[in-house]
């Protein structure tokens, strides 16, 4: 059974954002006050649904409690954005992704209790400056576009372990690339250093391999990427 999805507000980012999670394998659950945003994308996902992201009835309606994550993509009204991850929160939801315009947005749509929040502009320039900067790893992504570059939480039952021992690169077929420890990226960490807690992984490989690697050790990872080819 394909895991399910909602993602409210079919902006920009909110309507690549639920294509791409529609071509990895989820349901997806699309909203929007919009009659025209949801007209656009109803044949690229699962279900698409005209409806207010602040109304817990209408929600409720459209089957947003089936959903195990929610994507809201609302972003350019604070208020709004705000109140409506309320909702979402008050009906359980489990993980809640939210987009935020400003770092003062950011800061509000976490003490509501968005699980994630996510800063497009802010994290797309982080990403071409580092693509421009690495200009071998540029070139192999965009040859390879079926390659990512992702961050990943380090697994809970991974901290104290070491790459060597956990062998991720034969057991899902990614790769270890780099870490994230505190403010550093480290790409010089060798196979024997254990993992800490509150270690980023920055990982390569397939975006089927990273998915089944995320899925099967039970973390999560931002929604944007570490790096991309083709972006």
């Amino acid at each position: 059974m394909k895991r399910q999805v909602a993602v409210i507000g079919l902006g920009r980012f909110g309507a690549s954002a639920a294509q791409q999670l529609e071509r990895l394998g989820f349901s997806v659950l699309a909203i929007d006050e919009s009659r025209d945003a949801v007209e656009a994308i109803k044949e690229k996902v699962t279900v698409a649904v005209i409806a207010d992201g602040t109304n817990p009835a209408e929600l409720e309606a459209a089957g947003i409690k089936s959903c195990e994550i929610v994507v809201l993509a609302i972003g350019s009204e604070i208020e709004h954005s705000i109140l409506a991850a309320m909702v979402l929160k008050e009906l359980g939801i489990k993980r809640l992704v939210a987009k935020a315009s400003t770092e003062f947005h950011g800061r509000l749509l976490k003490r509501v209790g968005v699980d994630e929040v996510v800063f497009p502009e802010h994290d797309m320039a982080i990403r071409l400056a580092n693509r421009l900067g690495v200009h071998s790893l540029r070139d192999f992504l965009e040859e390879a576009p079926d390659y990512e570059i992702v961050e990943s939480a380090v697994p809970v039952d991974a901290i104290g372990s070491t790459l060597k021992t956990l062998d991720y690169r034969h057991r899902y077929g990614v790769n270890v690339v780099g870490i994230r420890r505190g403010p550093q990226v480290r790409i010089d960490m060798t196979s024997d250093e254990p993992f800490q807690a509150g270690d980023l992984l920055l990982i390569l490989g397939t975006v089927q391999a990273l998915r089944r690697f995320t899925e099967e050790q039970n973390v999560h990872q931002p929604v944007g990427k570490a790096s991309s080819g083709g972006a």
